[in-house]
């Protein structure tokens, strides 16, 4: 446990470094615009977001790890059968490869697209492709699994309400 909450420091000191060091190198540069500042401090929000969130769901995928959707079904299902264990993997790959695209398109549009584009796509189209994944995803699984094996998004919110209720501080 040690071991994982020193990983989790060095992620944090990490992060702390660099924003201090972008802070200091457009310091030293000269940029003094607010509006320059404020675009890229939105910027390394979005991205930054969207960068953790990949990394989380990616983690889990590496050897001696549950993948994440895996747990949440965990959950739900008290025995997860051999498809459900494979879905959940798939899926767990479908929502890293999801944050990395958003990582990667807002970077593009901030770098080569006038700065109102990539602000609609920071800032109003984000929520509404993360529900658009959420309901991609819906519809997939009630193709590829019985109707045995899939539970609705109240039966998830409820199990992970009743984990949580469970749970010592």
């Amino acid at each position: 446990m040690a071991a994982g909450r020193n990983e989790h420091w060095g992620w944090l000191l990490s992060g702390i470094a660099l924003a201090a060091w972008a802070w200091g190198f457009h310091y030293l540069v000269g940029i003094a615009k607010v509006g320059v500042w404020l675009d890229r401090l939105v910027l390394a929000q979005h991205v930054g977001t969207n960068a953790a969130l990949g990394f989380l769901f990616g983690r889990s995928l590496v050897a001696k790890r549950r993948p994440l959707v895996t747990v949440f079904a965990s959950l739900l299902h008290e025995h997860m059968t051999a498809a459900l264990l494979v879905y959940t993997r798939r899926v767990t790959v479908a929502w890293t490869l999801f944050f990395v695209a958003m990582v990667v398109l807002s970077l593009l549009l901030f770098l080569f697209a006038p700065i109102e584009v990539w602000s609609l796509f920071a800032n109003l189209l984000t929520w509404p492709l993360v529900a658009l994944m959420f309901v991609a995803e819906y519809f997939v699984r009630q193709r590829v699994l019985p109707a045995t094996e899939r539970t609705g998004f109240f039966a998830a919110v409820q199990a992970y309400r009743s984990h949580r209720a469970g749970m010592k501080p």
